[in-house]
């Protein structure tokens, strides 16, 4: 007998509410409504994912998971507008987010997808982690079981840890993002291919998934000391100001960590 799956109403219809929404449909959860602001955005999403379009938060019902996919600005607030009762579960999806943004509501938790994620880019939700977390065990093994038909890689994550992953994944991914796009307009302000960096690339990557540190395998003029080298990309950047500060900065913490370690 095939197991009925809990009913889920939708806030929001950004990115993330298009693309989580869409997984969950198509694993078989029935989503009973969708609510946003953008009256258009709203509607595009309910016929999407065969919902009904709220016209207010009030008229939501009572579904078993209420997913606030919204801004983590507008979280504590959308859930102060959302009636309160013991039959749905409150989730968010902020990674660096609290349970208590959800009050006043008692059933209260996380579900964060540790991903960059783009309404119009194609994921493969396989092999996104999922973190949850949850007020009550009983929640937590609801939001478990809801991860592993999306993911291979679930787990529970306390508020601490959450935010550690939170800062490590804006220094990787973020920071990391930007200083692609240094690299990715150097290049092609000089009419260079970009895409003869994605085998160094695709190197780092391998060997930070072998678990050692990656400092221990730095390579390059700051590692060496060479002063000279790094001199000569300096002039190339003196247009450039603020990515010649770049420059500088890391390779002097480069330096730095080098000598100290």
């Amino acid at each position: 007998m095939k197991t009925l799956l809990p009913d889920i109403a939708i806030y929001g219809t950004g990115n993330l509410a298009w693309q989580l929404g869409e997984a969950l449909h198509d694993q078989g959860y029935p989503i009973s409504s969708v609510w946003g602001r953008n009256r258009s955005d709203k509607q595009a999403l309910a016929r999407r994912l065969n919902a009904r379009a709220l016209e207010n938060v009030a008229d939501e019902g009572h579904p078993a998971i209420k997913l606030l996919l919204v801004s983590d600005a507008a979280i504590a607030a959308l859930a102060h507008e959302i009636p309160a009762d013991d039959a749905s579960l409150v989730v968010h999806c902020a990674g660096a987010g609290e349970l208590d943004w959800l009050l006043p509501h008692s059933r209260r938790a996380i579900f964060w997808p540790l991903q960059t994620i783009r309404k119009e880019a194609a994921l493969d939700w396989s092999n996104v982690p999922i973190l949850v977390d949850a007020q009550r065990a009983d929640d937590l093994t609801l939001l478990l079981d809801m991860g592993q038909l999306l993911s291979q890689q679930v787990k529970h994550a306390n508020a601490q840890e959450r935010t550690i992953y939170h800062a490590a994944a804006v220094i990787s991914g973020n920071f990391g993002n930007y200083l692609l796009d240094q690299a990715f307009g150097l290049l092609h302000q000089n009419g260079l291919d970009h895409r003869l960096l994605l085998p160094i690339l695709e190197h780092q990557l391998r060997l930070f998934a072998s678990n050692q540190r990656p400092l221990l395998r730095q390579t390059g003029p700051a590692k060496r000391g060479d002063w000279q080298t790094m001199q000569k990309h300096l002039e190339l950047l003196v247009n450039e100001p603020a990515h010649a500060a770049t420059y500088r900065l890391l390779s002097e913490l480069i330096v730095k960590a080098s000598t100290q370690g």
